[in-house]
């Protein structure tokens, strides 16, 4: 056989894909494998080669060396395979002895497995921790990290990879790490650590690590698992919501407000604020359904709020551990308390505030009572100016008339004395009139500003009856009518003057109103008590004025007294009342319509008291000759007083200011003895810088006595405290009489 014939036998004799090829890549012997592969018959095997394929392979092929490079050869259906072709360069024959492999499967194998690696690495690069693979060891070298793990580590992925722990670690963390990973080769079981860190910018930052082993078929440690997830950002809000649960623990146990929490309406846990409001103790709070708390009547409407989930504000009542009902504020949230969400429940104590809030009713029906009062004094004042502009008017009037009578007599050729002593009665008489409508209005701003200071102490009725049925007689006989006081012997504890006030008030309104028949003053025991009756057969008091009556500046009715000239400014039954306040003495009227009225006051008796030596009656002392210093701003006033002192037969001398008043004091410091200054002199200054400064010119304290016409309730009361004498202007001529008999 022919040795070419002889070789091509053999090499059909190879097994698998096997052939000779030319530096053109021309087979010149093959296999039959690779005759079944590409046969002849369909032509050049290299047209199956993939463009790239070819220009490679002819590349290698034309190099006198070994070969071994990878081809893309069609297949059925034209699709490419992945082959490997493997050629030794034979010198004698220069050509490449070539065996070709199908590798397309362990191809694919190879790309999915990249392909899966490449998704892994994605996953991982995903997840929000730091994830690597460690090998067994003692090097641990590292088999797999994701970016987190890497750039947290100072690397980048490719770097990290294969290097062994001792490596990667800093040396505060090697120490922890190789206490850590030998105990994988004993036991291998998973372990769960706390590592705290200060990263690349130096912030503290702290995570969670999780170590697991992966053991093989026998149970033997090839690796380590290591998660590492960063909680600083967690363990940041934990501890901020332990502060804030500290906080809140705080201030519920110091909070004066009660607080209780529930869970489905059981209560968990109370303040001690509100086991005082409830008077419970914490254990018997506890466990307690929150719906047994309210009355029976808030209970159901409680419930449906309670258990709404919403922000809810109640008011109810609460029965307390006395059963008790305590008027309370429920104020209700959800909020997390002891790591899980509850409700929780502010209790608000309303029994202050619905104490205040009776005190504010009760102050506003006071201040409305007030304001009724002061309107209704608003309208009596009115009516008061329109009486006084009546009733000051007609005694000026008159004596206006009795002034014109005196000028026409004094131009007369001739004067009879009785016409002179007529006018100057009448100017008496109108001058008291005047008087007394001053002295009434002086007694209730006296009442106003609490001047009038009561003296109790044993006071004889009998005297005091006589003196007031001598003082009305005369009135009384003008108007045809008797009046008559029953004679009594009783004693009573009061203040003589301020009951004189009362009873003088009383027998005047009695006259006053009374058009005929009598009127008696009297008195009658009682048990440990002496009751004075005032009673007349005047026109009576309608029951429904009988309260109505004892009301400043209110008069009775429209009768014809109510339009006499003297029926008054309707104030004496008001200073009565008041009066009789002073003394606490009860006060009591009983009247009919048009038949009459009966007052009377109930006083305590008492026994009478001893007569003391020398108190018999004696005449009003007669004033020697006084040497009087008067200051008054008025010049009238300042004139009138020193004509009357100077008929009188005293010495005066008249300073119509502080100033002048001092100047005199000093030129006549040796015979002062007795002063009188007005309360107001003008400007700013009042009788209190004046008496200061006359007194130390002076050089001694004289008698002073202060005149004022003020009557409101102030300038009374700071006339009080000076501390001197007050004399209210119109001054009485024997009230001044019985200044200037006073001892110098």
């Amino acid at each position: 056989m022919p040795l070419h014939d002889a070789r091509l036998l053999l090499w059909s004799l190879l097994p698998g894909r096997a052939a000779l090829l030319s530096r053109t890549a021309t087979v010149l012997a093959c296999s039959s494998g690779w005759e079944r592969q590409w046969p002849r018959t369909d032509g050049d095997w290299r047209q199956h080669l993939s463009d790239d394929s070819r220009c490679r392979l002819l590349d290698a092929l034309s190099r006198p060396q070994d070969l071994d490079i990878a081809l893309e050869i069609a297949g059925a259906q034209h699709r490419f395979g992945h082959w490997r072709c493997v050629g030794a360069w034979d010198p004698a024959l220069q050509a490449h002895a070539c065996h070709a492999v199908d590798v397309t499967a362990q191809e694919q194998q190879r790309l999915d497995a990249r392909l899966m690696s490449e998704r892994i690495h994605l996953l991982f690069d995903q997840l929000p921790m730091q994830v690597a693979y460690f090998g067994p060891p003692p090097a641990a070298r590292c088999l797999f990290a994701n970016d987190s793990f890497a750039r947290w580590m100072g690397f980048e992925r490719h770097e990290i990879v294969g290097k062994a722990a001792q490596e990667i670690l800093q040396e505060e963390d090697r120490r922890w790490l190789e206490s850590v990973i030998p105990a994988y080769g004993a036991g291998g079981e998973n372990l769960m650590l706390a590592y705290s860190r200060r990263g690349p910018q130096g912030r503290l930052r702290h995570f969670e690590v999780s170590i697991a082993g992966d053991q093989d078929a026998q149970g033997r440690t090839c690796g380590f698992v290591v998660a590492m997830a960063d909680v600083t950002e967690r363990r940041l809000a934990e501890d901020s919501l332990r502060r804030s649960q500290e906080r809140l623990a705080r201030f519920l146990e110091i909070s004066a407000e009660g607080v209780f929490f529930h869970r489905d309406g059981v209560i968990t846990d109370a303040n001690p604020a509100a086991c005082r409001l409830l008077s419970l103790t914490h254990t018997e709070l506890i466990g307690r359904s929150a719906l047994s708390l309210p009355q029976d009547a808030n209970r159901r409407w409680s419930h449906l709020r309670i258990h709404s989930g919403a922000e809810t504000t109640i008011e109810t009542q609460m029965l307390d551990g006395h059963g008790q009902a305590v008027p309370v504020e429920l104020i209700g949230r959800s909020m997390t308390h002891q790591d899980e969400r509850q409700r929780m429940t502010v209790l608000r104590d309303m029994r202050d505030r619905q104490a205040a809030q009776a005190r504010i009713h009760t102050l506003i029906e006071d201040l409305r009572s007030q304001k009724d009062r002061a309107e209704a004094a608003d309208r009596g004042k009115s009516v008061f100016l329109a009486a006084a502009s009546h009733d000051l008017r007609q005694p000026i009037h008159a004596m206006g008339l009795f002034l014109s009578a005196l000028r026409a007599m004094a131009q007369a050729p001739a004067v009879r004395q009785g016409e002179l002593a007529e006018i100057c009665r009448r100017m008496q008489s109108s001058l008291d009139s005047l008087g007394q409508l001053l002295n009434m209005l002086l007694d209730v701003s006296r009442l106003d500003a609490n001047a009038v200071q009561v003296q109790l102490e044993p006071t004889p009725l009998e005297p005091l009856f006589a003196e007031l049925e001598q003082e009305f007689t005369d009135l009384a006989r003008e108007k045809g009518l008797r009046l008559h006081a029953a004679p009594c012997t009783a004693w009573v504890r009061t203040d003589a003057t301020v009951l004189r006030r009362i009873l003088s008030n009383l027998v005047a309104n009695a006259v006053r109103y009374t058009q005929h028949g009598r009127i008696l003053l009297g008195a009658r025991r009682r048990p440990g008590h002496i009751e004075i009756q005032v009673f007349d057969s005047g026109i009576g008091i309608a029951p429904e004025q009988l309260d109505a009556i004892f009301e400043e500046f209110y008069q009775v009715g429209q009768s014809r007294a109510a339009r006499d000239e003297a029926h008054g400014l309707g104030l004496g039954l008001s200073i009565v009342q008041r009066s009789a306040r002073l003394l606490d003495a009860p006060l009591t009227v009983r009247s009919t319509l048009g038949r009459g009225s009966a007052f009377s006051i109930t006083l305590p008796a008492c026994a009478p008291e001893p007569r003391r030596p020398g108190a018999e009656a004696s005449a009003a002392p007669q004033p020697g000759q006084r040497n009087v210093l008067v200051i008054d701003d008025d010049e009238q006033v300042l004139m009138g007083m020193q004509q009357l002192l100077q008929v009188w037969g005293h010495r005066v001398w008249c300073a119509p200011s502080a100033d002048q008043a001092v100047l005199l004091a000093i030129e006549h410091a040796a015979d002062i003895d007795l002063l009188l200054s007005d309360y107001r002199l003008g400007g700013n200054t009042t009788a209190v810088q004046a008496i200061a400064a006359v007194h130390a010119c002076l050089g001694r304290t004289v008698p002073t006595f202060i005149l004022t016409g003020d009557t409101s309730p102030q300038r009374i009361q700071e006339a009080s405290e000076l501390g001197f004498p007050l004399l209210h202007k119109p001054v009485d001529a024997n009230a001044l009489l019985g200044t200037l008999a006073l001892p110098a």
